[in-house]
């Protein structure tokens, strides 16, 4: 029963191959508009201009004014969805217009700041960054640290620990962002100009919270509900979200440092282990029984939007997790943007693998990040079909 239903969705619709299908759009409009909002009906991409959590601010926001104190968390979802890809970390269309009603309204504070984790050492921020690739120093700790440290800015706190940028001033920070200018011009063949473009970014701050906590910042924030989100325990970012700062809080953060320990050690087993699989047009790996269902979807991720060597970026990968006490493969899609931009698009190519694999089964999402779930005994098929029409949606003519 429709009537008892309402569908908040960013995603483009499952019977629509791309966003210009414009036609097939309005169609699924008229047919769902008593019981489904979703931004493509109105020509808005959700993959960039606005996300889930944004779709059900703009909802909860139409129900009544009042619920503009929900922006903060509006924002925290496009973030989580990394759609602040406009020049220095900026948003676009609705998003737009969301972060002004959480800017106007007193929960969000907008400043310029060097593009680095604000709760890591700096050292480590700057070795770990996976925006600004500075040779010698990336992946690299301690060069890092003596690279700080041979430019005279003062590194470590009275108890030994090197200082987190939230814990610099303003005189430190332009310390350490000339620094990083000069060094990146000497290193990289990029124009002084570009280098700051990459290095000096918005960044998103909760006002309410205590400054240089692990929720001041909105990234930071994001992590933590995503956190709480893949491991079982939404109800917990559910209340961090509604504003408890107490045991539920304290609690949130031993689960963010398993997490993110679980990631590692995902990350390292694939390395290690050498699991990346290759076709002609595709890549993919299996979870096995390291990598859980929970989980996929962000190693995934990982693997190919982060700073590594351990797979090819100008392939999509596939990671696939058996789903527990189910014959079904959990399949997670990523594209780097660079191959996004030429015409590989994830959710079309897995919906057209389905059909050519003759599965009557939902799959889809954006084009640099798709899913669905796939029985067991027709993975191998799925695959392949994966690999033809990715390999079509980059102009090369193959012979089924």
């Amino acid at each position: 029963d429709f009537n008892a239903l309402i569908i908040l969705d960013h995603h483009i619709p499952q019977q629509v191959s791309n966003k210009e299908d414009t036609k097939k759009i309005e169609e699924i409009y008229e047919e769902t508009k008593k019981w489904q909002v979703n931004p493509y009906f109105w020509g808005i991409d959700g993959s960039l201009e606005i996300s889930g959590a944004g779709m059900c601010y703009c909802f909860a926001k139409c129900l009544n004014k009042a619920n503009l104190d929900l922006a903060h968390l509006a924002i925290t979802g496009a973030i989580g969805d990394i759609q602040n890809k406009g020049r220095g970390k900026s948003f676009q269309g609705v998003n737009k217009l969301i972060l002004k009603d959480a800017t106007n309204s007193g929960q969000i504070e907008v400043m310029d700041d060097l593009n680095y984790s604000a709760i890591k050492p700096l050292n480590e921020a700057i070795a770990y960054s996976s925006d600004l690739i500075l040779p010698g120093l990336s992946n690299d700790i301690n060069k890092s640290l003596i690279f700080l440290k041979t430019r005279g800015i003062l590194m470590e706190n009275p108890d030994g620990r090197v200082k987190t940028l939230n814990e610099l001033n303003q005189d430190e920070k332009k310390i350490v962002s000339s620094a990083i200018i000069e060094y990146a011009s000497l290193k990289l063949d990029l124009e002084p100009i570009k280098i700051i473009q990459k290095l000096i970014v918005n960044r998103y701050l909760l006002k309410k919270e205590l400054k240089g906590s692990d929720l001041h910042d909105i990234a930071d924030f994001s992590n933590l509900l995503n956190a709480c989100g893949r491991t079982q325990n939404s109800s917990i970012g559910i209340s961090i979200a509604m504003g408890d700062r107490k045991d539920l809080y304290q609690k949130s953060k031993q689960i963010i440092t398993n997490y993110r320990k679980s990631l590692v050690k995902s990350l390292s087993w694939i390395k290690d282990n050498d699991l990346i699989k290759q076709k002609e047009w595709i890549q993919y790996f299996y979870g096995e029984e390291v990598i859980p269902e929970s989980i996929i979807g962000t190693v995934t991720s990982m693997l190919i939007f982060g700073k590594n060597n351990i797979v090819d970026k100008s392939r999509p990968l596939f990671g696939l997790a058996k789903r527990n006490n189910e014959e079904v493969y959990k399949v997670s899609g990523r594209a780097h943007e660079k191959i996004v931009s030429k015409g590989v698009n994830l959710s079309r190519a897995i919906r057209e693998a389905c059909q050519r694999s003759n599965l009557d089964i939902l799959g889809g999402g954006h084009p640099p990040a798709a899913g669905t779930k796939i029985p067991v005994d027709k993975i191998d098929l799925f695959l392949e079909n994966c690999n033809i029409v990715v390999g079509n949606q980059i102009n090369v003519p193959r012979i089924d």
